[in-house]
């Protein structure tokens, strides 16, 4: 595999040189960054001091904002499962609603009565009330993020339980993920509107219009949430490859007419007949030494975002945190029996090498080329660093051979998520490695 974005120059920066050196490799290299002293007391500030107590109300900002995206998805995935009439969904569901509706009806009827006593006894509004919080932040981020928020058991704990240095800091993050958080309920299809409906026609003092809110829509179309790329000034746009939008799939697509009629996928551990193909080892999950039922259960991509990065272009932000060992996914796109473009597929080779997976062109016992260009998860769209935080591995889950991306080292919320295209990559290809963590040659 090589550089999942539009075009290669995203992610790396091909050298220029004349015409009689074009494929001639430049030696010089860029200036590797020095890596910053280590500030231990920063790291580790003393107890009690400042210091310790904003990065205390940091973490705990930041986990009600992780836990805010958890929240979000859950509740769409239940009301989902709710209309399937799965068993026992309804009920929940509907019990969650409850909650939300009770929240927002406590909040304002609360915020009118502190007014209006207060307007009773000194014949003036006053802003500061007892559950100012919610004064403030409808008055910084609105109706509708308080909407959307307040679906969220974090939001509606955190507004009561934060001290008010972790309020603070949360007020900032909201403000931060703005977008992402709006874009992250609109792609889900979350109705904020339905628990503000009632309450659109009747003004409050010292808050802005609600009603406004309510009418306004947001400008993208409801789609797959891998289908939407938040870019560097704050917009969005499809993700596409040669003009046209890089499809989400869910399974890796094999089509018999590219393989000249063949019509076994190579990356099946047995035939359709039962016979054994050869392929693999035993399944990573149980063990089994023939086909089984097992796949890879993970919910890693509904708890992240594509966002346009400086310098590489579109890449994989986290919205939560994972930890060294978890699996994220499979890498998929079309198997391809040749490689179609040296820059962007990736060769799957046979579990039986027991071999991590990297972005050669070719590899001992090579199966088939994983082709993300048009269809393709969320995986291919990680940026290359020298410093990654996952891996691409080869392994064998259930009647299949698959490339997986895993953790390697713990992921931060928030934090871009990247992976190591392997050494051979850049010394086969006439490309600087933009990273950051090495001097262009892609490797540290």
């Amino acid at each position: 595999m090589a550089p999942t974005r539009n075009n290669a120059s995203k992610t790396t920066s091909k050298k220029t040189a004349s015409k009689k050196t074009t494929n001639i490799r430049v030696n010089k290299k860029i200036a590797k960054a020095p890596l910053p002293p280590i500030d231990l007391n920063k790291l580790f500030p003393p107890w009690g001091s400042e210091e310790a107590k904003n990065q205390t109300a940091n973490k705990e900002a930041t986990d009600i904002t992780v836990a805010i995206y958890h929240d979000i998805n859950a509740y769409c995935e239940l009301e989902r499962l709710a209309g399937e009439n799965v068993y026992g969904c309804l009920e929940t569901f509907s019990n969650l609603r409850t909650f939300t509706e009770g929240f927002m009806e406590r909040e304002i009827t609360g915020y009118m009565s502190c007014m209006q006593s207060f307007e009773a006894e000194h014949g003036e509004f006053q802003s500061v009330t007892p559950n100012s919080r919610f004064l403030q932040f409808v008055t910084a981020l609105g109706w509708k993020m308080f909407a959307i928020c307040s679906h969220t058991e974090s939001f509606r704990r955190g507004i009561k339980e934060a001290d008010d240095r972790a309020w603070g800091c949360l007020l900032q993050k909201i403000h931060e993920n703005f977008l992402s958080i709006e874009l992250y309920s609109h792609n889900r299809t979350l109705k904020w509107r339905d628990i503000l409906w009632i309450y659109q026609n009747y003004p409050i003092p010292g808050l802005p219009d609600m009603k406004l809110e309510i009418e306004t829509y947001m400008n993208w179309k409801v789609d797959h949430p891998h289908h939407t790329v938040i870019t560097l000034d704050g917009k969005l746009k499809e993700p596409s490859y040669n003009g046209q939008l890089q499809k989400h799939i869910n399974e890796s697509i094999y089509d018999p007419k590219k393989w000249s009629g063949q019509k076994q996928d190579p990356t099946l551990r047995h035939k359709a007949n039962g016979t054994p193909t050869n392929v693999g080892r035993q399944c990573v999950r149980c063990g089994s030494p023939v086909s089984c039922a097992c796949r890879l259960e993970t919910r890693a991509g509904e708890l992240i975002e594509l966002r346009e990065y400086s310098g590489t272009g579109t890449g994989v932000r986290a919205l939560t945190r994972f930890r060294r060992g978890d699996i994220l996914d499979i890498f998929m796109g079309e198997l391809l029996p040749d490689i179609v473009e040296n820059v962007y597929p990736l060769t799957q080779n046979d579990d039986k090498n027991n071999t991590t997976t990297t972005t050669t062109t070719t590899t001992v016992n090579s199966l088939c080329t994983i082709c993300p260009h048009q269809f393709g998860n969320w995986t291919r769209f990680i940026s290359h660093s020298c410093r990654p935080a996952t891996q691409f591995m080869t392994r064998t889950i259930g009647n299949r051979v698959v490339c997986t991306v895993e953790v390697i080292r713990d992921i931060l919320p928030f934090e871009e998520i990247t992976v190591g295209y392997g050494d051979r990559y850049w010394t086969a290809l006439d490309y600087d490695c933009l990273c950051g963590h090495c001097d262009g040659s892609g490797s540290e």
